[in-house]
């Protein structure tokens, strides 16, 4: 399999440890963090990236500004970013999509639905 690389934004550190290890579950060797969205796009500059973890409510920058701005960069429009969040109300999902996200998780979550949407997207086979 190919090396994968992940970007994980989010200011909490006990949850990018946590979505850090189940990335390494399933395989991801690559694991870049991000405290907020400032930190991603400076990270973003000289990296690429397979996909994108990122949660909505940051300090600096919303998730949805880092989408935004992710969306803009030509070189990064077809990044999967995934947002894993508190925000669980349909509205705030439907902003989400619309803006350029391409799944939604909503905290706390299982780690077996992260894997299961990472797997998916990156399209690599699910360990046992």
């Amino acid at each position: 399999m190919a090396t994968r690389s992940i970007l994980i934004v989010d200011d909490m550190k006990t949850v990018r440890l946590k979505l850090k290890q189940v990335c390494k579950d399933v395989g991801i060797e690559n694991i870049y963090e991000a405290v907020d969205g400032v930190q991603a796009l400076q990270l973003l500059e000289g990296l690429s990236v397979d996909l994108i973890l990122s949660d909505w409510n940051m300090p600096n920058m919303t998730g949805i500004e880092l989408v935004a701005k992710i969306r803009e960069n030509p070189r990064l429009t077809k990044t999967p970013i995934i947002f894993i969040t508190s925000e669980n109300e349909k509205g705030a999902i439907l902003k989400s999509l619309m803006s350029g996200v391409t799944d939604y998780i909503v905290k706390p979550f299982p780690d077996a639905i992260v894997k299961q949407k990472i797997c998916a997207l990156l399209k690599i086979p699910m360990k046992p």
